[in-house]
């Protein structure tokens, strides 16, 4: 059974005497994303149903995710990026897919998009290839080099603008933000005490630890405290991005990760014109108990110490002690691909 998908273009004969073939003129292409759990569609309005190693019943509240690198692929196994179109979602080689569009429990800021939209040339092609995270650097609108994961979102072009999803200059960007209440809320042991912040240098400087970005998040308010010392809050979050960063942005350093936390995914066989590429967020929430945290963040922001991250890297194909060079991504073997599924539109 034949699965390529042709995005063809048609040369016109110039003359009876002899024949050219014009460059082929790129053809648009549109991605669209969606979410589930369990085969089922998740959206802002409506609780998702068994979520979790507990099957507990849960709200969405957040999510997010940065898509980068995107490139269709052809049958001998040759990825043609994607040439993004420009606009408030996308920017450079990163786009970001946000699902937030605040209804029901949904608290995003900036509406929805579901879709990657750009162009390629011509050709014949049966797959997809895209990274989640953001890179270090891309060519902005002028062609010109610019730094993009370790950028000031006060001035960063859209979509890398957004406050929630930034930690720090140093740390970067949350790749992946993805928050949901389950009911019951979710017991854990009490936050220990923030340290006080060092004094700052000047109002753009950096924290002078960007190595723990979940300390950069705020901490979320318990619903109720108990009688055995343990705490209920609300909300379990997961946001995944990069850690053990080094290097000063404001001063024009490249900042370089010990853990980038980059993780690519290869889709096989994927038609955009009749498939959508959907996140199954059970396939990734399947090893937690929900309504239970054994300390750290309040699910997993990416601390390499953190005891639900363990897993989490895992089903992202990221080894939770592996050391990476800056730059790289997971080292997968493409085990983030059972999470990102294809299914028909």
């Amino acid at each position: 059974m034949r699965s390529e998908f042709f995005i063809i273009f048609v040369a016109t004969v110039a003359g009876a005497a002899g024949v050219s073939a014009a460059p082929a003129k790129p053809q648009a292409v549109e991605i669209s994303f969606a979410l589930a759990a369990d085969g089922q569609p998740v959206d802002c309005g409506h609780d998702i149903h068994g979520l979790g190693a507990n099957h507990v019943n849960a709200k969405l509240r957040e999510a997010s995710f940065y898509v980068s690198d995107a490139a269709l692929i052809d049958k001998n196994g040759k990825a043609t990026p994607i040439e993004l179109t420009r606009n408030d979602w996308q920017y450079a080689n990163v786009a970001l897919i946000d699902f937030d569009d605040k209804t029901g429990n949904c608290r995003g800021t900036k509406g929805a998009n579901a879709t990657l939209t750009g162009q390629v040339p011509a050709g014949r092609y049966q797959g997809l290839s895209f990274v989640i995270g953001v890179p270090t650097l891309g060519k902005g609108d002028d062609g010109k080099e610019v730094s993009l994961n370790h950028s000031n979102f006060a001035t960063a072009p859209a979509p890398l603008d957004i406050q929630s999803m930034s930690w720090s200059w140093q740390a970067g960007r949350k790749f992946v933000k993805l928050e949901v209440a389950p009911e019951g809320g979710i017991v854990r042991p009490p936050m220990p005490p923030r340290p006080p912040r060092a004094a700052a240098a000047g109002s753009a400087s950096p924290p002078p630890r960007a190595d723990a970005p979940e300390k950069a998040d705020q901490t979320p308010e318990p619903i109720q405290s108990n009688a055995d010392g343990t705490i209920t809050v609300a909300t379990w979050m997961l946001h995944l991005g990069s850690t053990g960063c080094k290097g000063d942005p404001i001063t024009g350093e490249i900042v370089a990760c010990a853990t980038p936390n980059r993780v690519p995914v290869t889709l096989a066989r994927f038609d955009p014109v009749k498939q959508r590429v959907v996140l199954d967020l059970q396939s990734l929430l399947a090893p937690f108990d929900l309504n239970r945290d054994k300390g750290g963040a309040t699910g997993c922001m990416s601390g390499p110490t953190d005891p639900e991250c363990a897993a989490v890297f895992d089903a992202f194909g990221l080894g939770a002690k592996e050391s990476a060079q800056p730059g790289e991504g997971a080292k997968s073997g493409n085990v983030a691909a059972k999470l990102f599924k294809v299914e028909s539109k």
